[in-house]
């Protein structure tokens, strides 16, 4: 289904009805919105407050930092994709960009949170 731009027939991707595509559109955007304003409130409160400068908030504000570009850069195209009828807009270049760059969001996620319980753990037993 990711490459069936290709194929040629648009039709069956096409006939979405419009309320169907107004609540995609409606979740995608709420989804985009939280994201990023709930994840900045939460950078900017481990950034000011000095009692939360230690090594699990570093960890949380840099899951809120890979989590706002994730929102901010890959969400969009996403979002401009389904209100055009789920059909390929972009070139292939920029959808293998954009998937790189969400799948570097999640790796990146994936072993920061090893790493910081890997930490976590022997500076507790330090």
């Amino acid at each position: 289904m990711a490459n069936y731009s290709h194929a040629g027939d648009h039709t069956i991707l096409q006939n979405v009805s419009p309320l169907a595509t107004f609540l995609k559109l409606t979740s995608l955007g709420f989804i985009i919105g939280v994201g990023v304003v709930g994840n900045l409130l939460i950078s900017i409160l481990l950034v000011k407050d000095k009692s939360l400068h230690r090594a699990p908030y570093y960890f949380l504000l840099d899951l809120c930092a890979s989590d706002i570009l994730r929102s901010a850069i890959c969400f969009p195209f996403v979002f401009t994709s389904v209100k055009n009828g789920s059909v390929l807009t972009y070139s292939i270049l920029t959808c293998k960009v954009i998937a790189f760059l969400g799948v570097l969001s999640c790796f990146h996620t994936a072993f920061m949170s090893l790493k910081s319980v890997f930490f976590c753990c022997c500076y507790a037993y330090l």
